[in-house]
């Protein structure tokens, strides 16, 4: 069974009736919910090398400030800062209901990247992975937009999710959502072993349950937006590297301006805006150092 089969029951139905239409709860056979279990937070915690950017501990209300979850270290005789107390970061959670949040866990647990790269091949989109941990009757976050469509694995406990209405037109924010989110389109509680999916854009919000924390995978695939496609178009159109950078004279600078010219009117010629959005996804997929899977010492 693939990643694609292990979060979303039915290809045809997903893709026909729910991708970018509506929220949706799924029951696959086989669900991820080994890929990052509780024991391996704690243990991740405990191993003493989780270091921000990669934690992040918040409130409600707001990120909580690093200086009360991280602490500095003497490595080699250089103090270094930012490496998590895996104390504070218990007692936040326990005593102030705080919310732990392990970001892009794809870029540095082996078993959940090899997961988020198979389904960023079924998806055609990059894909990134995000663990969540909330405490009994917390919310970790107010309803809010996310930038990407979201397959939210529930890895152990439950949380109630709201699912509103998507953005009006193209013209909206990702981010929190302070006025009216519009109508309500799902409300389910989501047990371990089942899988939500949000459209991009589309507004929510989730609670833990009054008994029990909940850990949840997020999987959010990214999609390209203009700002990505005009990058894209402004790499293919880039001047030939054989022209001289700085032509001395009038007479060379306009013959350089001819060529730039003429090679951006042949790239626009033979360029599609379909293509022009495959390479824009493949360049977002693209990581900048793959995983060799050999060993150190080999």
């Amino acid at each position: 069974m693939n990643a694609f089969e292990r979060c979303v029951v039915d290809r045809d139905t997903f893709f026909a009736g729910q991708w970018r239409k509506a929220p949706a709860v799924m029951r696959p056979a086989n669900p991820p919910v080994d890929l990052l279990t509780v024991a391996d937070v704690d243990r991740l915690l405990d191993s003493g090398l989780l270091h921000v950017p990669y934690v992040e501990v918040t409130h409600e209300s707001g990120a909580v400030p690093r200086e009360r979850y991280c602490t500095a270290r003497e490595v080699a005789g250089t103090m270094a800062a930012g490496y998590v107390d895996a104390g504070a970061v218990r007692h936040l959670i326990r005593e102030e209901h705080a919310t732990l949040l392990l970001r892009h866990v794809d870029q540095w647990v082996a078993g959940v990247r090899a997961f988020t790269d198979e389904l960023a091949e079924h998806f055609g989109r990059k894909v990134e992975a995000f663990c969540f941990v909330t405490p009994a009757g917390t919310q970790g976050r107010p309803v809010h937009r996310d930038d990407a469509d979201v397959l939210a694995v529930q890895v152990s406990g439950v949380k109630r999710w709201k699912v509103y209405s998507g953005p009006a037109d193209g013209n909206w924010e990702p981010g929190l959502v302070a006025e009216d989110p519009g109508e309500l389109l799902l409300d389910s509680v989501l047990r371990a072993g089942e899988v939500l999916y949000v459209p991009r854009g589309f507004a929510h919000a989730a609670a833990a349950a009054e008994d029990a924390s909940s850990v949840h995978l997020s999987f959010t695939i990214r999609e390209a937006g203009t700002p990505n496609l005009d990058a894209v178009l402004q790499a293919l159109v880039a001047a030939d590297a054989r022209l001289p950078v700085r032509p001395l004279d009038e007479e060379s600078l306009v013959r350089a301006a001819s060529e730039v010219i003429a090679g951006a009117r042949k790239v626009l010629e033979d360029l599609t805006p379909e293509a022009l959005v495959h390479y824009t996804r493949t360049v977002m997929r693209a990581r900048s150092a793959e995983p060799t899977h050999t060993s150190i010492a080999d």
